[in-house]
């Protein structure tokens, strides 16, 4: 952990990026693109709503940004609590559980979870959804959930846990080749933000530590802080009764390639079949994985 002051300059920077964050069409990412979403991500995102929706009682929900999980899931009959570090993304998500009337169901909290207490034995489900690569003090926020639920209760994880350095350099490259939404000048541009791309959670917190800011993320200084020590800190206190991976690589390039619209989406299809292929022979493992655990 840096010393106060740098972690609290840092920390707010992550809630005012994640605060102000909009689609960027020169860098489109993939859930801004409903259709490219549900063809990598679809069958995944369903299974994993089902498969919290099956717990029943009440969930607490890490990492809500603007509440599409905890709104699906009070629809469902669950009642929600969901915490994020972004106020403006906190009120945005009261207000469309407000509209969608289901914000009865629904209490929404602000706040810091590297430093978050929670109320003990008081949750049947504990749900992270692309949320705990962004925590530096993963350790000690596993604990917190260990201690939050019920006993019996599950712990139900979907998170980016990296693609390592020499499929993000392939990406970079490929990146940096085909026709993409941002011209070819601007990504030339952003050749200094290589080292920060390509380090992994040693070089980032590494960094951090020494003060230095060149391998973390300009906006969000807390992306991919966490990468596999997510699943070292679960492991350690939870039994894992099911764990994959998915999408390994393609997923990445997908919504920034410049295709004619008529082309795109079966572009992405056939990008998805790849991806599939990479896990079937095991030439990869994925860059996300979905994890479910029980509370000891």
């Amino acid at each position: 952990m840096p010393d106060y002051q740098r972690y609290q300059e840092l920390i707010s920077r992550e809630s005012r990026h994640w605060g102000e964050v909009r689609p960027d069409p020169d860098n489109p990412q993939l859930w801004h693109d409903p259709e490219l979403y549900e063809i990598f991500f679809g069958i995944e995102y369903r299974s994993f709503i089902e498969r919290i929706v099956a717990k029943r009682g009440t969930v607490l929900e890490l990492g809500c940004g603007e509440g599409k999980l905890a709104l699906e899931l009070a629809q469902r009959g669950m009642t929600v609590t969901a915490i994020d570090l972004s106020t403006e993304r906190v009120q945005r998500a009261n207000e469309t559980a407000r509209v969608s009337g289901v914000g009865s169901r629904i209490t929404f909290l602000v706040d810091d979870l590297n430093t978050a207490s929670l109320p003990p034995e008081t949750y049947d489900c504990v749900v992270a959804h692309d949320a705990l690569h962004h925590i530096l003090e993963i350790d000690r926020l596993c604990e917190e959930v260990r201690k939050s639920l019920k006993p019996g209760g599950s712990f139900i994880v979907w998170d980016f846990v990296g693609m390592g350095p020499i499929r993000k350099l392939f990406a970079a490259l490929l990146y940096a080749v085909v026709p993409t939404y941002q011209p070819y000048m601007a990504k030339w541009n952003l050749r200094h933000r290589l080292p920060a791309f390509l380090a992994g959670e040693r070089s980032k917190r590494a960094a951090l530590e020494k003060g230095s800011s060149s391998l973390l993320h300009p906006d969000s200084p807390f992306e991919e802080i966490t990468q596999r020590s997510m699943i070292d800190a679960i492991l350690k206190r939870f039994t894992v009764t099911e764990r994959h991976t998915f999408a390994p690589f393609f997923y990445y390039l997908a919504p920034k390639v410049r295709f004619p619209r008529a082309m795109k989406y079966s572009l992405a299809r056939s990008l998805k079949r790849v991806d599939d292929m990479l896990l079937r022979l095991r030439f990869s493992e994925g860059a996300y994985f979905f994890l479910e655990a029980r509370k000891n």
